[in-house]
């Protein structure tokens, strides 16, 4: 099963929605890995950077009740997980509530010891 069907059943997506948000994730992907390295770790950026997130997962009506699921939907692909590993990080740098997001974050790190 394909990413956009896998997004599409979960979230209730159309195919073309579904379509739409990975490129979307991808374009989002690729503007981090462009960033200059000193400019990623401000927490200007990485406020700038969520909210670019954000605004893509409510453009197809992912809402902040079902926001960690779909990080961990994208987590547990591979395809998606260094970009998760881009938008966590991102959020806590711009000053989010470090409960949110507590076990994935936990996972990522468990992830990286390996």
């Amino acid at each position: 099963m394909s990413f956009s069907e896998e997004v599409g059943q979960f979230f209730a997506l159309t195919a073309a929605q579904s379509a739409q948000l990975e490129a979307g994730l991808i374009a989002l992907e690729q503007a981090f890995q462009q960033a200059e390295s000193d400019v990623v770790n401000t927490p200007a950026f990485a406020s700038r950077f969520y909210q670019k997130f954000q605004q893509l997962i409510r453009a197809f009506a992912i809402d902040e009740n079902h926001v960690e699921a779909f990080l961990e939907h994208l987590y547990a692909t591979e395809r998606y997980r260094q970009l998760v590993t881009y938008i966590v990080p991102s959020y806590y740098a711009a000053g989010g509530d470090r409960k949110v997001f507590e076990e994935l974050y936990q996972e990522m790190l468990s992830d990286e010891q390996i």
